[in-house]
């Protein structure tokens, strides 16, 4: 027998990660577009090396965010099955 508390717990703790799900999604993807057109305004067009970082950190961002949220949406749509 589990306990009702436990998994009201649980049921609100599943809630609150789809609320904050889109958050977690679109912030990093907003953040990591800004630099990549930092990049391309101040060093793709205007031919200066010295914007690469924005380049960089923009990737980063972009491909860390894909890594991680592939999984956590993964993990969200099973919770969400199982309950």
């Amino acid at each position: 027998m589990t306990n009702p508390r436990n998994e009201t717990i649980q049921k609100l703790l599943l809630r609150l990660e789809l609320w904050f799900a889109p958050l977690l999604i679109i912030v990093p993807l907003v953040v990591s577009f800004f630099f990549f057109w930092e990049w391309y305004i101040k060093g793709f067009s205007a031919r200066s090396s010295l914007y690469d970082g924005e380049l960089l950190i923009s990737l980063l961002v972009l491909i860390g965010n894909l890594m991680f949220d592939i999984f956590f949406l993964r993990s969200l749509r099973i919770l969400k099955k199982k309950q």
